[in-house]
């Protein structure tokens, strides 16, 4: 039998298999910050996406509206409906000649807003609700309209929830997107 030199140089099989182990841990951590990045990246995307939505109708409301006017209620209480991005049939007013009249002019308006949220956010919807608010003029108080936007998508469209399926069971927006929708709004005054 030979003898084992003490001053022997190399790793023994337990240290290989703590460094596989600590290397094994690692790589399982990193995927999972991989799919976590990529769910946060795709959640960024469908906020762009809200917000220009939310861009485009508000400046649709502006160039529409005069102070204190609604435009024969079109834009009251307006609600986009849900679509999924894959198959979306809106109602797109396609030509609007220059002879075309307000009304006619705000429908293709609302039209391309529920095309860009139908086409760019999961399960997306968007309303449009005409309110009032108290402005004290010369001390006295004056009901003024305005209109908030709200767009509302399905920002966990890829996480299944507890009923089995892969989208919100909720349409409000209270903030847990695990059962309602992901919310943007914003206010437009005439």
């Amino acid at each position: 039998m030979r003898s084992i030199k003490r001053n022997q140089q190399g790793f023994s099989l337990l240290e290989v298999l703590v460094a596989a182990i600590i290397m094994m841990v690692s790589l399982l951590g990193l995927g999972a910050l991989q799919s976590t990045s990529m769910q946060k990246n795709v959640s960024a995307i469908h906020k762009t996406k809200a917000m220009e939505s939310l861009n485009y109708i508000s400046d649709a409301l502006r160039s529409q509206l005069s102070v204190g006017e609604t435009i024969d209620g079109i834009f009251d209480n307006f609600t986009a409906k849900y679509w999924e991005s894959s198959n979306y049939q809106g109602n797109l007013v396609t030509s609007c000649g220059s002879g075309c009249s307000r009304n006619t002019m705000v429908k293709h308006m609302l039209a391309e807003w529920e095309k860009m949220i139908g086409e760019s956010l999961p399960f997306g919807r968007g309303i449009i609700q005409q309110r009032n608010m108290n402005v004290a003029v010369d001390g006295v108080n004056v009901a003024t309209p305005y209109y908030e936007v709200i767009v509302m998508w399905d920002d966990r469209q890829m996480a299944q929830n507890s009923s089995g399926s892969y989208k919100a069971l909720g349409t409000n927006c209270s903030g847990n997107p695990r059962v309602d929708l992901t919310c943007m709004r914003t206010i437009v005054l005439p």
